[in-house]
């Protein structure tokens, strides 16, 4: 059914479209829905100037009186028309009653036995009162062509209203089939995403149990070193090898759980795709869009049938009546004729009327045929409406049936999303056990590397404060021998003056060197790669390196190196008092 509605588009919102459409359905059943592509309408879109223009032009794609002169449900998205539609959460309900079997009107003529008022005047004259017995069967025919004629006319127009009311629903059905598609669409593509996320990590936890046993058991056949045997030594705990250092009871315990949760989110994974599939497949979809074509198809026949058929029974009932029309007037012309004139003019009229009466004596058997076979097409297009209702509930029934269906499978994936991210937070403990060995391995090399660090920084100051005091040594013997040489004989002012430090030495240095206690607390595991530790690294990757010595180290050596046999020392820089060279400056000091 339409629904019009006239409201200026500053008050054109969802709450008063509710609102005046309460008279037909409850504003706690409403669902409306807007499109193409069919989506629940908000207050924005329905303001906007492209969709108020884009719903004026489907007014005009389903105005029954611009249909009559075009194919109905023939236009495309192209036009880029829109249309909103209101459903009954009511009549979607499993416990809706069957639609009540359509019934046009009218389904009976009543044809008039008696002729209308007679436009002659009364005479008591046998002959004129004979004559008159010809213009009573006239007007008795005129009047029960009138109601044929009039009947086809309502007919016609009631098998209009219903096709084009099948129309309506053939169209509110593509809406719900497209908001449920908007849905279902989205669904899959989260499915997709899940699945490939959830197989992904789940394989690699399966793979994690599976493999847990044997993972403690290498941690057995891998020793610590020595260094660390005794660092564990001194504090009162006993561990040989790197199983020692792991809960193994509560890791194993662990285990044991993330193995029950994991077999549990596998059957969780399992029914979802259950649900998945209760959603239906694409072939089954596709026999479902090529009934509601078929359906479609059915009312466009039907529709070119009143069109074509109904239609030319309705011209032809008029021109019919117009031919009684102009009959009944012609005999009441002739009548009045003979009336008037007399004599044997009556004579002659009776032939006339005669000839008339059998001319005309097929009009009105004709039109009682036309009728019947308006009838029958008025009682196909109510039976197919009958069908088209009922199909409708079992349509819209099944779409409701399937947006709950989304919905509860779009809770179920949440639900598995959230499980599978803390089965993963879980798992963490476990990875740690698995990677302990590469872990271990990195552990004794960053022990060796900050060791060599804790050196190189070491041994870089102590040469630097020796370089600095040497230094300043320098500087004290050039001062005192400026000073007991040309400075004794410059005056008073320049040394209050112009210089006031030019007879005190030079500051002490005393920088403020990093703690390195952190020497005392790291164990001495080498500066190579011990046996036990080769044994370790059987399987390591090639990108460790396998000498044991780190990049600090390699500084320690740099800055040790003692100076080859037939260098010569660097001459003190102030002794000379010349600039010493950027190059030279680089050799002499390291800074970090």
């Amino acid at each position: 059914f339409y629904y019009n509605i006239a409201l200026h588009p500053s008050e054109l919102t969802v709450a008063n479209i509710r609102r005046h459409l309460a008279a037909a359905v409850p504003q706690s059943d409403q669902i409306l829905l807007l499109g193409p592509p069919y989506k629940v309408p908000k207050d924005s879109t329905l303001q906007s100037e492209e969709v108020l223009n884009s719903l004026r032009l489907g007014d005009l794609e389903d105005d029954p009186s611009a249909s009559a002169t075009k194919s109905i449900l023939s236009t495309t998205e192209r036009t880029g028309a829109r249309r909103l539609f209101l459903f009954s959460k009511q009549a979607l309900s499993e416990n809706a009653p069957d639609p009540p079997p359509c019934q046009l009107e009218p389904m009976t003529l009543t044809l008039p036995n008696e002729p209308g008022p007679s436009p002659l005047p009364p005479s008591q004259s046998p002959l004129h009162q004979a004559l008159e017995v010809y213009e009573r069967r006239f007007m008795l025919h005129l009047c029960q062509g009138r109601v044929l004629a009039d009947g086809a006319d309502m007919r016609l127009s009631s098998c209009r209203t219903c096709v084009l009311e099948q129309a309506v629903m053939a169209r509110a059905l593509r809406a719900a089939v497209s908001n449920l598609s908007v849905h279902l669409n989205g669904t899959l593509r989260t499915r997709s995403d899940l699945t490939s996320a959830f197989q992904t990590k789940t394989s690699g936890h399966a793979a994690l149990l599976q493999r847990f046993e044997s993972i403690l058991s290498s941690l057995d056949g891998i020793p610590l070193h020595p260094a660390l045997v005794s660092v564990a030594r001194s504090q009162g705990r006993v561990m040989e090898t790197l199983l020692d250092t792991v809960p193994v009871e509560r890791e194993r315990a662990w285990a044991n759980q993330c193995q029950t949760s994991h077999q549990r989110l596998m059957a969780m994974f399992g029914e979802l795709n259950a649900a998945f599939a209760q959603l239906g497949t694409t072939a089954s979809r596709e026999e479902e869009a090529k009934q509601d074509l078929m359906a479609e198809i059915e009312i466009k026949d039907l529709w070119n049938q009143v069109e074509g058929t109904g239609k030319e029974i309705r011209d032809r009932q008029a021109e019919r009546l117009g031919k009684l029309t102009s009959d009944h007037g012609e005999v009441v012309k002739v009548i009045m004729n003979a009336i008037n004139t007399g004599g044997g003019a009556a004579q002659a009229a009776f032939a006339t009327l005669e000839e008339m009466s059998t001319a005309s004596s097929e009009i009105l058997p004709s039109m009682q045929s036309d009728d019947a076979v308006m009838l029958e097409l008025m009682k196909r297009i109510a039976d197919s409406k009958t069908r088209a209702m009922k199909r409708m509930k079992v349509r819209l029934r099944e779409v409701s049936v399937a947006q709950s269906s989304i919905q509860r499978v779009n809770s179920s994936v949440v639900v598995l999303r959230d499980a599978l991210a803390q089965q993963c937070e879980n798992m963490v403990h476990l990875e740690h056990v698995a990677e302990l060995p590469n872990s271990y391995r990195d552990f004794l090399s960053e022990l060796r590397h900050r060791r060599a660090y804790g050196g190189a920084v070491t041994s870089t100051s102590a040469a630097m404060l020796e370089r600095l005091a040497s230094m300043r040594d320098d500087e004290v013997k050039a001062r005192e021998k400026f000073l007991r040489g040309s400075g004794r004989h410059l005056m008073p002012t320049f040394f209050e003056i112009f210089a006031p430090t030019l007879a005190t030495p030079p500051p002490l240095f005393t920088p403020q060197l990093p703690s390195m206690n952190e020497l005392e607390t790291l164990p001495d595991v080498g500066t190579s790669v011990s046996t036990s530790d080769a044994q370790m690294q059987g399987t390591a990757s090639a990108d460790v390196p396998t000498s044991g010595v780190s990049s600090a180290s390699s500084l320690t050596a740099v800055s040790q190196a003692p100076p080859q046999v037939g260098e010569q020392e660097t001459e003190p820089m102030m002794a000379t008092g010349t600039i010493p060279e950027e190059g030279e400056l680089h050799d002499q000091l390291i800074v970090s």
